[in-house]
This record gives structure tokens, C-alpha cells and sequence, in this order.
């Protein structure tokens, strides 16, 4: 499946592709999620290729193995599952020091780079049976809290009524 929108006679495919084009184009609505400076901006823009590179495809094989093999009745790779969850401690490893620093991830304030996290942070705490991996790093924890308590994030899973999916025991 892949993401796109048409907005008028503009079409566009690719989910951050997407969320860059509608923070840019509302910027001056609601909460500016690309930063207000220069150096906010480059800071946005390197936090959500940090999601992109290191955070979602560890996070994509989780729940694809985790939740989504099963309930397909296809076999789990679990050396891959392990593989993961062993990177993905060390990459928020990293974010728990930047998070000690400033409360979001491009500084004092939500981004599009916090908001990205969202969608597959989401299973990952939730649905995985790994929510420890972010409970057991203080800061992430507290990040995660804000940013998954957002009226906005709380009104998409009401609206997209999010699957609860539970692995198979």
C-alpha cells in the first residue's frame, strides 16, 4: 500500500514526503512542526531522517514479525526479531541522551520529527509486548508519554480506530 494525496490538481506519494508538504503548507495553522529558525529546521529534518534510517525499519520488522506473520499464519523470523530489538535498544539508547538534554527530540518543542514516531511507536509500546524497551529509558519514556497524549494523536486513533492486535502466546 502506498501513501498518497491529491490536493487540487497536486498529487504526492510517500508518507514523510506527505507530512513535510502539509506542515510546510499550514505552517501558520496550529503548531509549526518544522521549527521557526534555520537551525530548528535543520535539526527537524535530522531527527526525522534518524526516525527514517534507524528507528522505522527496525520498528516495521517488529511488527510485521510480532504482530502481523501470525495473524497471516506465516513463520516469524526470529533472528530478525532479535536482531532488532538488540539495535533498536541501542538506537533509543541514543535518543535517551538526547532526550536528557531537550524535552523533543529537535529541541523545546513538538516537530514533525516527534510526530513521526507516532504511527509505529504506537504497536511498538502497545502491541509488541515491548513497551519496556521505551519504559526502561527515562527520558524516551516521558517523550513517548507527551508525544502518544497529544489531542491530535488521540483524535487519530479515534478516528482510525487503531487495531489492537495481541501476538500469539
Amino acid at each position: 500500500m502506498l501513501p498518497v494525496i491529491q490536493d487540487g490538481d497536486y498529487t504526492l506519494y510517500e508518507s514523510r514526503a506527505i507530512i513535510r508538504y502539509y506542515a510546510e503548507k499550514y505552517k501558520d495553522q496550529g503548531t509549526d512542526l518544522l521549527g521557526k529558525t534555520t537551525e530548528e529546521r535543520g535539526l527537524v529534518e535530522q531527527w526525522l531522517e534518524v526516525e527514517a534510517q534507524n528507528f522505522h525499519p527496525l520498528i516495521y520488522n517488529l511488527v510485521i514479525n510480532v504482530l502481523f506473520a501470525p495473524l497471516m499464519g506465516v513463520p516469524s523470523d526470529t533472528k530478525l526479531i532479535e536482531d532488532c530489538d538488540e539495535k533498536l535498544k541501542k538506537v533509543l539508547d541514543i535518543y535517551e541522551e538526547r532526550l536528557s538534554k531537550t524535552k523533543y527530540l529537535a529541541g523545546d518543542f513538538f516537530s514533525l520529527a516527534d510526530l513521526s514516531h507516532l504511527p509505529f511507536g504506537h504497536y511498538l509500546v502497545n502491541q509488541t509486548g515491548r513497551g519496556n524497551i521505551v519504559r526502561e529509558r527515562k527520558h524516551v519514556s516521558a517523550w513517548w508519554d507527551d508525544i502518544s497524549n497529544r489531542p491530535s494523536w488521540k483524535k487519530v486513533l479515534e478516528l482510525y480506530k487503531y487495531h489492537t492486535f495481541q501476538p500469539p502466546q
